[in-house]
């Protein structure tokens, strides 16, 4: 099978939207130049020239959010065929699993999600705390770094 790297995918869907981003970005200035250069001729009146100006922003503000509106629905079908990848590699694992390493299987997958279960849990418990505990831990480290000037000057 050949070699994919699913990280590569989204850098290069950033890359095809920075230069969506880009090209529109050309197009305003370029149409701002023209613009500039009519009104300099004296082909359009400067308010003429201001009305056609900020049509022309308008239109490149739509086909900036369209090209981010098209990253985002492409980046969204990345995300399901990966998904998916995902899902018939591991169903094409199982498959060639006996029942007793399947069950196996399983029991681990269960255990680690119990283990990451209880670490989410004791993150969300040191979070509500951290207001209280900050000060000490501020308290805390302002003493461990005066015992430390101590015995930098001790030595």
């Amino acid at each position: 099978m050949a070699d994919f790297n699913f990280n590569d995918l989204g850098e290069g869907l950033r890359t095809i939207f920075l230069a969506g981003v880009g090209a529109v970005a050309t197009g305003a200035e370029k149409g701002q130049q023209i613009v500039d250069d009519l009104v300099k001729k004296g082909e359009l009146t400067v308010d003429q020239g201001k009305v056609l100006n900020s049509e022309l922003t308008r239109k490149a503000q739509g086909a900036a959010k369209d090209a981010f509106t098209g990253a985002q629905d492409a980046a969204a079908k990345a995300r399901e065929t990966v998904d998916d990848v995902k899902e018939a590699a591991l169903k094409a694992r199982l498959s060639v699993m006996s029942d007793e390493e399947r069950a196996a299987y399983v029991a681990k997958v269960a255990q680690l999600a119990e283990t990451i279960n209880a670490e989410k849990a004791a993150k969300a418990a040191k979070a509500e705390d951290a207001p209280d505990a900050s000060a000490d831990g501020e308290a805390e480290a302002a003493a461990e770094s005066g015992a430390e000037s101590v015995d930098k000057q001790a030595e």
